[in-house]
């Protein structure tokens, strides 16, 4: 392992990375993870491909440079927390600009010494402390004017079978570089609520080998779904009290609309409510706690059939590719 120094205004934070070289001139690709804290399914990916990498000797079939970042966020995740915990600020916010907090003088750092070097990259997240997600990558609506369908190349290479196409926020790793460098950079997204799910880990360690071969830094051909659904939109479902959830049904499942997802309990007033899908899809996100407020986002749907109750249009915004080729 080497470390990267960098001086922030009190002290110096050692970044760990790795950097494999192939025996070939090639692309170079970062993959990295640990941007929040609190995030344990980006930094176990990455882990798991460290292992991957070291165990099929890597570099003597790797075509370019591998660049491999366990944990951005390093005193974020000594405190288990999202935000780098010197400032209090989202690293993920951080990146391209001229501010001299703690987080921003990291982001800089990392563009200056791994991002700005390479031809593409995967920040590997999960969604944080309370909720759980299915798979996928985020890519980028605005890449079109200089870079045709970079990020969703990447993302139809992972071979998942959700991708979400999203405008993104300032500061954000993939959205500030993607700009600046005119290079692809997705953010890959699975799991959550502090639990390491290693079903997911091994769908997405093939993904990032998948997109290895597919830009031919390593040999053999990228092994793809039957199809992929590709969303601009998910329909949250707030819960309709604050209470103790139960779910009979799991993430991933298909369900109707109607279908009694579980229920909630308040035990102030000893009630009972059942948790209702109001359309027809895939749970794509849900909360892992057992506690929820009335009003929070209890699950998401993806909605793949007109079968919904509340007039909206969300079917519209969703792709559905078929006989993916690449």
């Amino acid at each position: 392992m080497k470390y990267l120094d960098v001086k922030v205004k009190e002290k110096t934070i050692k970044i760990p990375y790795l950097h494999y070289t192939g025996d070939k001139k090639g692309k170079t690709a970062v993959i990295s993870g640990g941007m929040h804290g609190d995030e344990l399914n980006g930094m176990m990916l990455v882990r798991k491909f460290i292992e991957h990498c070291d165990e099929n000797e890597i570099e003597k079939k790797l075509k370019g440079e591998l660049i491999i970042l366990p944990v951005l966020n390093v005193d974020g995740f000594k405190k288990q927390t999202r935000v780098v915990p010197t400032d209090r600020r989202d690293l993920n916010r951080s990146f391209n600009k001229r501010t001299k907090s703690d987080s921003n003088i990291i982001a800089n750092a990392l563009e200056e010494n791994f991002f700005s070097k390479a031809d593409l990259a995967i920040d590997c997240h999960d969604s944080g402390k309370r909720s759980i997600l299915i798979p996928h990558p985020r890519i980028h609506k605005f890449e079109d004017n200089y870079c045709s369908r970079c990020t969703r190349e990447i993302a139809i290479a992972l071979g998942l079978k959700i991708v979400i196409e999203r405008v993104g926020k300032k500061g954000m790793l993939a959205i500030e570089l993607t700009n600046k460098y005119r290079i692809p950079i997705v953010t890959l997204e699975m799991g959550g609520a502090l639990k390491v799910d290693y079903k997911f880990l091994d769908q997405s360690l093939k993904g990032i080998i998948n997109v290895l071969k597919h830009y031919e830094m390593l040999p053999g051909e990228a092994v793809l779904p039957k199809k992929q659904f590709f969303l601009r939109d998910r329909f949250g479902v707030p819960a309709l009290q604050g209470g103790i959830v139960t779910f009979k049904k799991k993430l991933g499942q298909r369900v109707h609309r109607g279908t009694v997802l579980g229920n909630l309990y308040n035990p102030t007033k000893n009630k009972i409510v059942d948790i209702v899908s109001p359309m027809c899809g895939i749970i794509f996100s849900m909360q892992h706690v057992d506690s929820v407020r009335k009003g929070e986002i209890i699950y998401s749907i993806l909605e793949d059939k007109m079968c919904h109750t509340f007039r909206r249009k969300t079917i519209g915004m969703v792709e559905e590719v078929k006989n993916i080729r690449m």
